[in-house]
């Protein structure tokens, strides 16, 4: 096929994502087994496409958040095991997992109700990971509550308790790491002095995994670093490429005189005379969004506010911009809901279908984006692309 999407997409680099396998792989203990976080699409890489490359390189368990992520991934040609990192909250849900033989998480005296109920009700054989609340304070049980909830399911034959595991809330704090997963620890302990075990213990994000090698466990959850960056305030030596570009075309030039202004309201007056490339992406896209989570604190605080004054004030590095042909040029006036103002200086060449690399939060980018997959020079269709399509393409895998 000929490679000229229209409009806009996100071209994902293969190679990138197999350089960050191979990295992550180095931080990895002998034993203990990758499980690949595929959630929020991948980041927003393209969770099918992403999930078929990790998997012709030998990754052969993901997670996802949801049921709905799962489900796309059995649709699309993923035989490896996924685990949801969230409760199911019905039967029809339950049913549908053990369909496709996803693992499921048991976080309460309910979920263990339901699946209990479902499985015996539809002789369905479910496997589980239990989650272990230590300070996340999203969903898990204590331990007390663990340990009645295994008695009680014993008796069902039809669930395999597979897996147990808990989420750090304070990945930065080595206290509060510290604290979180000695209380997992002893709840592991607790459950195997009764005679309750499990294949699969697992604490450690992309942080913790960065930050502290010794709690690795069996298994590993690696969302970020697969994705090429290190989680905020983390840093080390991994040589890490960033797979993703969000990239549109030109639909529109005009030029405008010095002393024109730009957009609502007029926010921006042309400081020359130049050219006004019109971009197809906007705030509907994720253009200029921002995270809404408070501050964590008044360090965080006066960094925004500074940010934002520097910005307005017209600082450079805190202007957005785009790539155009090699060459950095400024986003002006507001960003509309479905295009924004680019300009470029009247010399400079210029010409409608220019593509343009666009500056987005990776999971802000809409699912209904196409997505198309590089390597060396090849490009394919996430619709088109599948592990053993993958392999292919890559040329073999990395590690067995």
């Amino acid at each position: 096929m000929e490679y000229k999407p229209r409009e806009q997409w996100v071209e994902v680099d293969v190679e990138a994502i197999v350089q960050n396998l191979r990295e992550v792989r180095t931080l990895i203990k002998d034993g203990v087994r990758l499980i690949a976080v595929v959630k929020a699409n991948a980041y927003g890489h393209g969770a099918a496409g992403t999930a078929s490359i990790l998997e012709s390189q030998g990754v052969d368990f993901f997670a996802v958040t949801y049921l709905e992520e799962a489900l796309k991934l059995r649709k699309r040609g993923i035989k490896s095991e996924i685990m949801i990192l969230s409760p199911v909250i019905g039967e029809e849900e339950v049913r549908l997992a053990a369909a496709q033989g996803i693992t499921l998480t048991l976080a309460s005296f309910h979920d263990a109700s339901l699946l209990d109920g479902v499985s015996k009700e539809y002789g369905l054989n479910l496997k589980v990971h239990l989650k272990i609340e230590t300070g996340l304070g999203r969903f898990g049980l204590e331990c007390r509550q663990a340990l009645e909830i295994c008695h009680n399911l014993s008796q069902n034959p039809l669930i395999k308790m597979d897996g147990i595991y808990t989420h750090m809330a304070k990945a930065l704090s080595h206290q509060s790491c510290q604290r979180q997963f000695s209380l997992f620890q002893a709840a592991i302990e607790e459950l195997q002095a009764h005679g309750y075990h499990f294949s699969w213990q697992h604490c450690a994000s992309s942080a913790v995994l960065a930050l502290y090698p010794h709690m690795q466990m069996n298994a590993v959850r690696i969302g970020t670093l697969l994705s090429g960056h290190y989680p905020v305030g983390v840093s080390g030596a991994l040589n890490l490429m960033d797979p993703f570009k969000y990239k549109c075309r030109i639909i529109s030039i005009k030029k405008v005189r010095k002393g024109s202004t730009l957009g609502y309201y007029g926010t921006y007056r042309l400081m020359r005379d130049a050219q006004i490339a019109v971009i197809p992406v906007g705030f509907i896209n994720g253009l200029a969004l921002e995270v809404g989570n408070p501050p964590s604190g008044w360090l965080d605080l006066i960094k925004i506010l500074l940010k934002n004054i520097l910005a307005f004030l017209g600082w450079n590095r805190f202007i957005r911009s785009v790539v155009i042909n090699g060459k950095s040029y400024p986003l002006r006036g507001k960003v509309f809901m479905q295009m924004a103002l680019v300009e470029v200086p009247q010399e400079d060449p210029l010409a409608l279908e220019d593509e343009v690399e666009v500056p987005l939060r990776k999971t802000l980018a809409g699912e209904l984006i196409p997505r198309y997959y590089r390597c060396r020079e090849r490009y394919i269709k996430e619709e088109d692309l599948d592990p053993i399509r993958a392999e292919q393409i890559v040329g073999g895998r990395i590690y067995a």
